[in-house]
């Protein structure tokens, strides 16, 4: 592989990096209204009443707490709110002690997922005290205000990784009165990797498009719009609430622990005396898996965000599936995947050897050439496609198969990047296939400090033998400047990429060790044949 090949490689995970980083800006619906920690209210009409009192910021209720499990699922609610401060999956484990995962653990009760808020009311609705009560497969959490009835009931799956919640008030007051409220949905989402924190996003569907909503920097931000869903994410798990069919708005602001809250504002509605209304809404909690997803219904699955090359990711993790289920194991599930993207793409790669190794028997000819007609530039052109047609070479057939190859590449990072199948996956002597593997030491080292990352210390050596018999391909038709320049890359392009790759998730550093051995395995094989 020549230098500019290399170049070319080095500049897409560059690329990569910087995307992942920097990113394109979020897309935020249309009608942004900035409240500070202020709810949007349409304003009340002539004949309805709206009474608006400030919530008190220390609740004089003793907190009491309820447990309740399924097969997926261990919730805690509370009956400050009647909301869920707690959610644990079964299915996923913390790293750190092995239990089940806690995804959202919530101390402030104005915080809970499912709470509810409005200023058309004396009461307090998210921190007030509502009896809370189980029943079958639900939990039913009342409050009976001076001027209204609030009943929520959370229904239960025991083997989905979604919740029901129906939302019923009824205007106890003696005049008629508009009602309409905010609900968090995603709450304290949490991500105990630190290098899986800068996929932490929200996204929404409003009016038909799905979008990054961008986070606020203080404040409250309020999105006007028809809202299906609004989504809470990390690296591998979700937190999306679909009011059913939709909302009038969604929010999203930043708790004072820095933590990321997300809801709809439900529509409103007037109710006479006596009247109620009922909203319906959907709690997905669980991975970011789009089978999962598709489950629960309602598109959800659109929250799902591999990139420019979704569906060759989605590909890809098919494949990557399939083999699992025969081998049984996802760091072998991996080398496979490599092996045959390699044979897939091996007439490309073919091309890519052929092309420079002619390319650079024309070196000589070509600097010719150039000290020949270094005063004309449009004969020095002429010349050097009149060489490439004699020997019959198309200048773009090196980099051509490289760019095809391209999309695959950022296809399967997205794959192993988000892929939940590796999270905690052992393999080797690797503990986790999702970070980066780590061999403690007896000693501490400058920058490192006591534990050191095999793998790309591995891709760093095969990177170097691959430069080594890339060279090969140069042969005698390089000048001496160029001999020095491919020194300094033999050791300058490895050291780039074990630097990049260093922090990275082991199992995408194993594909790529994988594809460098393959790719000088086939260099060997050209130039022996040679």
């Amino acid at each position: 592989m020549e230098k500019r090949l290399l170049t070319a490689v080095a500049l897409s995970i560059f690329i990569i990096i910087a995307f992942q980083y920097l990113g394109p800006k979020p897309v935020r619906p249309p009608q942004p209204i900035k409240a500070p920690g202020v709810i949007a209210t349409t304003p009340s009409a002539s004949q309805e009443t709206a009474i608006s009192a400030p919530s008190p910021s220390n609740p004089a209720v003793e907190e009491k707490e309820t447990i309740a499990e399924t097969d997926k699922y261990i919730l805690t609610f509370s009956n400050m709110g009647g909301s869920i401060k707690k959610i644990q999956l079964k299915d996923h484990k913390n790293l750190s002690d092995n239990g089940p995962l806690e995804l959202a653990g919530i101390k402030n009760p104005k915080e809970y997922i499912g709470a509810i808020s409005t200023n058309l009311s004396k009461t307090p609705l998210d921190v007030s005290e509502y009896a809370v009560t189980k029943k079958g497969d639900e939990v039913i959490c009342e409050l009976k205000a001076k001027d209204l009835t609030i009943i929520k009931r959370y229904i239960l799956h025991n083997t989905k990784h979604y919740i029901e919640l129906q939302i019923s008030a009824k205007n106890t007051s003696a005049a008629a009165r508009k009602f309409s409220y905010d609900i968090i949905g995603g709450s304290h989402l949490k991500e105990t990797d630190t290098q899986a924190s800068r996929f932490n996003e929200v996204m929404a569907k409003m009016d038909g498009k799905t979008s990054k909503v961008k986070l606020p920097k203080t404040g409250r931000v309020i999105n006007l719009g028809l809202v299906e869903w609004v989504a809470l994410k990390d690296k591998y798990f979700s937190l999306i609430l679909k009011p059913v069919p939709s909302a009038k708005s969604q929010f999203i602001e930043e708790s004072e622990s820095k933590e990321i809250i997300t809801g709809v504002g439900t529509n409103g509605v007037t109710l006479e005396p006596g009247a109620s209304t009922d909203e319906q809404f959907i709690l997905y909690a669980g991975p970011s898996q789009i089978a999962n997803l598709k489950e629960a219904g309602y598109g959800l699955e659109e929250s799902v965000d591999y990139g420019f090359f979704g569906p060759i990711t989605k590909v890809l993790l098919v494949a990557m599936h399939a083999i699992y289920a025969v081998v049984h194991s996802w760091g072998v599930s991996i080398i496979l995947l490599s092996i045959v993207l390699n044979i897939v793409l091996f007439p490309l790669t073919i091309k890519s050897f052929k092309s420079m190794q002619k390319m650079q028997e024309l070196h000589p000819q070509m600097e010719k050439l150039k000290k020949e007609h270094k005063d004309n530039p449009q004969k020095l052109n002429k010349e050097i496609m009149e060489l490439y047609k004699k020997y019959k070479i198309n200048p773009l057939s090196g980099c051509l198969p490289m760019l095809l190859q391209m999309p695959v590449f950022f296809a399967l990072y997205q794959a192993l990047m988000k892929s939940i199948e590796l999270r905690g996956t052992k393999f080797l002597w690797i503990s986790d296939l999702s970070s980066p593997d780590a061999i403690r030491l007896p000693f501490t080292l400058p920058m490192l400090g006591n534990k050191l990352h095999l793998l790309p210390l591995i891709m760093v050596g095969a990177m170097l033998v691959q430069q080594k018999i890339s060279t090969k391909t140069m042969g005698a038709a390089v000048t001496d400047e160029q001999k020095q320049q491919q020194k300094m890359m033999l050791i300058m392009m490895p050291v780039m990429f074990g630097l990049i790759f260093y922090n990275m998730p082991s199992g995408l550093v194993l594909y790529w060790i994988v594809n460098t051995v393959l790719t000088v395995i086939e260099q060997s094989a050209v130039l022996k044949k040679d």
